[in-house]
C-alpha cells in the first residue's frame, strides 16, 4: 500500500497516528510503522474513547491501547463524553464527536507529545466529503475535498491516494486484526448513508469516481485560493474588528468571501451561515449605521467606505463635571490640561492640532456649570461665521461611525456643545490669548 509522504513527513518528525482501532486507522498505523526507520521518524498513536456506545467505546480503546503496546509505540488516550457534549452545544452527534477528537489532537500537540498527527482519511472518504457537501449546498470550498495536511502541517492525511480495496488489499496481506463500529453500518448517519447506498450506485456507472472527484477538487482548490487572494485584498484588521473594504463596482461573489475573511479573523469562526454571510454583504449597499447581528454576539455595521465587523457593544451614558485632569473613557483617554494659550493662532496652527486630536478652548468660555458627558438629542454647536449647527449633523459631516458616537466625549452646557473631543471646538469656544484648556483625545482602536 502507497502512501504519501512526500511533503508531509520530515526526517525527525514524532508522527501519530489518530488510531481508532478500525481498519483504516490500523492500516495506516502499521504501514507508518514499516517506513519509521527508513523515513527516520518516531510513530506513536492517539485514541480517543468518545464515550458514544458506551462498553463498546471502552472496549475499541483497550483493543487500541493492546495495538500500541504491541508494537511498542506510546499511546496518548482520552475519555470524553461526547453525548454531554452535544448537548451542552447544541450539536449534532457526529459534529461533537469530530470537534471533540480533534481538541484531544490539539491537546496532544500542545503538550508536546508529537509533532503532527496523521488521520486515515483516504480517497473514498474524500468522495463522501465532496458528495456531501454537494448535497448540502456548500459552495467552491466544499468541492476542494480533504486537504492532505491542514493547521500549518499539523494534520496530515498520507492515505488520500489510496483507495478503500487498497487497504482491503493491505489488511489481508500483512494479516491485520482491527474493530468494527457498528455505528459505521447505520445509514441513519449521512455520511453512512452515501457510504453505503449512493456511492456504490454511482461507481457501477462510474468507476473512476474517486479519481474524478480529486481531479475536480484539484482544479476547484487552484481557482479557489486565486479568488481568496482577491477577497483578502479587501480586508484589514483593527483592534480586533475585521473591515472590509466596499469599492463601488465589487461583485458580491467577491465580497461574500471578503466577509468570511473577516468574521474569521475577527474571532467568529464557526456556527454563520450562507444568510448571515450574505447580510453582512448586502450592508455594501446599505446606508451608514445600518448593521446585522451575528452569532456569539457580534455584529456587522455598515460605516463609511466600509463594513466592520467585531463584538457588539453597547455603552451606558456618562456625564461629569469638567475639570482638569486625565480620564479613562469607554471610548478612549481625555486629558485636559489649564494653560496659556499658544504663541501661534493661525488657523492652519489649530488644523494639524486637530489632526492630531488635540483642541484648544478659551478658559473664560467654559463655564462652571459645563460638563463632560455622552452626547444626546437636541445637542448643537456654534458655528464659525455665525448660526448653530445639530451636534449630529456635524458628526455625519466628520464621517464618524454611528459605534464611535455612542461613546465619543463632549463638552456642553445645556443643550450647547463648546467641543467635541478630538475632532471640533465651537466658535463661542474660540481661543483669542489668554488662559485656554489643551483638550487631548486618544481614541480607543477598536471604537475607530
Amino acid at each position: 500500500m502507497k502512501i504519501k509522504t512526500a511533503g508531509l513527513i520530515n526526517r525527525g518528525d514524532r508522527v501519530a497516528v489518530a488510531l481508532s482501532g478500525g481498519r483504516d486507522s490500523v492500516a495506516l498505523f502499521a504501514r507508518l510503522c514499516e517506513l519509521a526507520d527508513e523515513l527516520g521518524i518516531e510513530v506513536s498513536a492517539i485514541n480517543v474513547d468518545h464515550g458514544i456506545r458506551g462498553a463498546a467505546s471502552a472496549a475499541d480503546s483497550e483493543f487500541v491501547k493492546k495495538v500500541a503496546e504491541n508494537a511498542g509505540k506510546r499511546l496518548f488516550f482520552a475519555k470524553e463524553d461526547v453525548p454531554a457534549y452535544a448537548r451542552k452545544h447544541k450539536m449534532g452527534p457526529e459534529e461533537a464527536a469530530r470537534e471533540v477528537r480533534y481538541n484531544c489532537f490539539f491537546r496532544a500537540l500542545d503538550e508536546g507529545f508529537c509533532d503532527k498527527i496523521a488521520t486515515a482519511h483516504h480517497a473514498d472518504d474524500n468522495v463522501e466529503t465532496v458528495l456531501f457537501n454537494i448535497f448540502r449546498g456548500s459552495g467552491p470550498k466544499g468541492l476542494c475535498g480533504i486537504a492532505e495536511s491542514a493547521y500549518g502541517g499539523r494534520l496530515i492525511r498520507p492515505m488520500l491516494g489510496v483507495t478503500r480495496n487498497e487497504i482491503d488489499a493491505y489488511i489481508a496481506q500483512k494479516r491485520l486484526v482491527f474493530v468494527n463500529d457498528g455505528t459505521n453500518e447505520e445509514t441513519a448517519y449521512d455520511r453512512n448513508y452515501l457510504r453505503h447506498e449512493v456511492i456504490p450506485v454511482i461507481e457501477r456507472r462510474f468507476p473512476n469516481l474517486a479519481d474524478s472527484v480529486k481531479r475536480l477538487g484539484g482544479i476547484i482548490s487552484a481557482e479557489d485560493a486565486l479568488l481568496d487572494e482577491l477577497a483578502a485584498e479587501l480586508v484589514g484588521f483593527e483592534g480586533g474588528f475585521g473591515v472590509v473594504k466596499v469599492p463601488q463596482g465589487t461583485r458580491r461573489c467577491l465580497l461574500e468571501r471578503a466577509v468570511i475573511i473577516a468574521m474569521k479573523g475577527a474571532g467568529l469562526k464557526k456556527d454563520y451561515e450562507a444568510v448571515h454571510v450574505q447580510a453582512v454583504a448586502a450592508l455594501a449597499d446599505g446606508r451608514t449605521g445600518t448593521a446585522v447581528d451575528l452569532p456569539h454576539g457580534m455584529r456587522a455595521t455598515r460605516t463609511y467606505g466600509a463594513v466592520k465587523i467585531g463584538p457588539a457593544r453597547e455603552y451606558p451614558p456618562f456625564a461629569f463635571p469638567f475639570a482638569e485632569g486625565c480620564y479613562d473613557l469607554p471610548g478612549g483617554r481625555l486629558c485636559i490640561t489649564l494653560t496659556d494659550a499658544p504663541a501661534e493662532q493661525k488657523a492652519a496652527f489649530f488644523a494639524k492640532e486637530k489632526q492630531k486630536g488635540v483642541l484648544y478652548a478659551a478658559a473664560e468660555a467654559v463655564l462652571a456649570d459645563a460638563v463632560i458627558r455622552t452626547r444626546e438629542d437636541g445637542d448643537y454647536m456654534a458655528k464659525f461665521g455665525g448660526g448653530t449647527k445639530s451636534l449630529k449633523k456635524i458628526l455625519i459631516d466628520l464621517k464618524v461611525e454611528r459605534a464611535a458616537r455612542q461613546t465619543l466625549p463632549v463638552c456642553a452646557v445645556g443643550k450647547e456643545i463648546l467641543f467635541v473631543a478630538g475632532l471640533e471646538i465651537s466658535a463661542r469656544a474660540a481661543v483669542c490669548g489668554g488662559r485656554c484648556y489643551r483638550i487631548e483625545y486618544k481614541q480607543r482602536e477598536t471604537d475607530k
